[in-house]
């Protein structure tokens, strides 16, 4: 994996900021998957595919910007038993949104990921997150804002809350490898193009005055579309709890624990249970060594 940072100014060498400014970072990854044995031989399969991300910050002043957040990877299923090389990848949109900031208040609207859970972006191995991708809200229309609540002794806390419906517009669908624009009529919860869904969340860092001691309290309300085939609203509920416990000088074992429940997942009959746990043994801030466990109930 390969990070990169970026920036830029309209007046290089001032003293003071100067705007409009361009920031950011991007993320390079080429991963490699085999299978060497299954019931099925169609899963025997070598995967090399790679993905891109790039978070960018255009600044208008010191409290108007334009944020935005492009991923490339594979957007299309391979054929059963077939090995892929760099097969299907495609480019697309998943946030970008205008962000007022004025000191502990935040206001955003546009296209975004609401926050609910987090460790489906905790990097925490290869295949750790791939079922806390499940309850992932993203590629959202709408608006929201925080309030950010500095304490002395009691850590940093975070309110998050935001209305939203799911991305109908052109930037729903992608470059190079196509994938179709959404439609109001392809149902799903959330699909809604009005402000019936939403999300709200409280986030802490240091909290209770322990260091990197982190946690979350989310819940999600998505309303089903008219054309679903059930027209159950979905709702959700997920916490986590995190902290990195120092073993010696040059190691850290970086600990989370998350569960979430959804029912009437994505709009139908089913409910979901997730239990999400990670430590990764961070090693001279240079080497990780994960560790993961993951379990999913679904009942229809």
């Amino acid at each position: 994996m390969l990070s990169l940072a970026f920036s830029g100014s309209g007046a290089a060498g001032a003293a003071e900021p100067s705007y409009p400014s361009l920031s950011g970072e991007a993320m390079f990854e080429v991963q490699l998957e085999h299978a060497t044995d299954s019931d099925d031989p169609d899963n025997k399969i070598t995967e090399t595919f790679g993905r891109s991300e790039i978070a960018a910050r255009l600044a208008i002043s010191d409290r108007l910007f334009i944020d935005s957040y492009l991923v490339a990877s594979p957007l299309a299923d391979g054929d059963p038993g077939e090995d892929r090389f760099f097969d299907d990848e495609g480019i697309y949109v998943e946030e970008i949104m205008v962000v007022y900031e004025n000191g502990p208040y935040t206001g955003f609207a546009g296209k975004f990921d609401p926050g609910f859970g987090v460790a489906w972006d905790y990097g925490r191995g290869i295949w750790s997150e791939d079922f806390a991708e499940d309850y992932e809200i993203y590629e959202k229309i709408g608006f929201g804002g925080s309030y950010t609540l500095e304490t002395a002794h009691g850590g940093t806390h975070v309110f998050t809350a935001s209305t939203f419906f799911n991305d109908t517009t052109v930037l729903s669908g992608s470059a190079f490898t196509r994938i179709e624009k959404l439609d109001l009529s392809d149902g799903g919860a959330g699909n809604t193009e009005d402000f019936s869904s939403f999300a709200g969340s409280l986030t802490g860092v240091n909290a209770g005055g322990v260091d990197s001691l982190t946690y979350q309290l989310a819940l999600r309300h998505l309303e089903a579309a008219d054309v679903s085939a059930t027209g159950d609203d979905e709702q959700g509920v997920a916490a986590n709890l995190g902290y990195v416990i120092p073993l010696c000088e040059a190691v850290a074992l970086d600990t989370l624990v998350e569960v979430a429940n959804i029912s009437n997942f994505e709009g139908e009959a089913e409910d979901r249970r997730y239990l999400y746990a990670s430590a990764i043994a961070r090693i001279h801030e240079h080497w990780n060594v994960a560790f993961g466990y993951t379990a999913r109930t679904m009942d229809p």
